[in-house]
């Protein structure tokens, strides 16, 4: 992956061990390559976990900071809290004094379109990747950003009768499409999203919004299908 797409990060003592790039951790991991298996691991077993037993939620900022803090709370202390340095990889993303703003935004904008579930499938699945790359341009997290949006998406798509799986993307394409559309050119993006998705059946779109939906939420969508 060219240096270009690799992170920068405001030096802070709130992350960091002291004199390295090593984010502080509740394993007392202080090499980076260990802890970076570490996560990967924990992580994984995490989502497994999510996608067993799903978090139920109103699809708002809440619910992102609440599915990245399930996903992060073996490693770190911070899990599900937005971040308190600003963060860029070529691009500048979200500074720190307007994330609560333009997450609120973000997801305001989420519930007066009814969560999408008044389109067609195409016009869902353009939907979520404009939502996607929001969600990206926001990056509200010190460490996890990629893993918190990709489940929070994956969740929403299902409720509008959308099973999109973007676990077979890989780490570079998904870093080039992303930021792409921090630029506007969602083009990559939607590639990606149409080429790991099918549409599923009103039952089973039902169920997942049983499933992942709180209950004024849920009673909402199921009314008008």
């Amino acid at each position: 992956m060219d240096n270009k797409y690799k992170y920068s990060y405001e030096r802070t003592a709130d992350y960091c061990y002291n004199d390295t790039d090593v984010l502080i951790n509740k394993l007392n991991i202080t090499n980076d390559e260990d802890l970076f298996n570490a996560e990967r691991e924990l992580v994984s077993l995490r989502t497994y976990e999510l996608n067993e037993t799903p978090l139920k939620g109103n699809f708002d900022f809440q619910y992102l900071k609440d599915i990245h803090k399930y996903l992060f709370q073996d490693v770190y202390r911070w899990a599900g809290d937005i971040r308190n340095c600003n963060i860029a990889k070529q691009d500048l993303f979200c500074l720190i004094e307007h994330i609560e703003a333009f997450g609120n935004e973000i997801f305001n904008k989420l519930k007066k379109e009814k969560y999408f579930v008044d389109y067609d499938n195409e016009t869902t699945l353009e939907k979520l990747v404009e939502l996607f790359a929001d969600i990206n341009a926001l990056h509200p997290f010190r460490e996890g950003n990629g893993r918190s949006q990709r489940v929070f998406i994956e969740s929403l798509a299902k409720i509008n009768g959308v099973y999109l799986d973007l676990t077979t993307v890989s780490k570079e394409d998904m870093i080039i499409a992303s930021h792409d559309s921090i630029n506007g050119n969602y083009k990559k993006l939607k590639e990606m999203f149409k080429n790991n998705s099918h549409i599923i059946s009103e039952e089973k779109r039902e169920q997942y919004i049983n499933i992942y939906c709180c209950d004024e939420l849920r009673k909402l969508l199921l009314k008008d299908l």
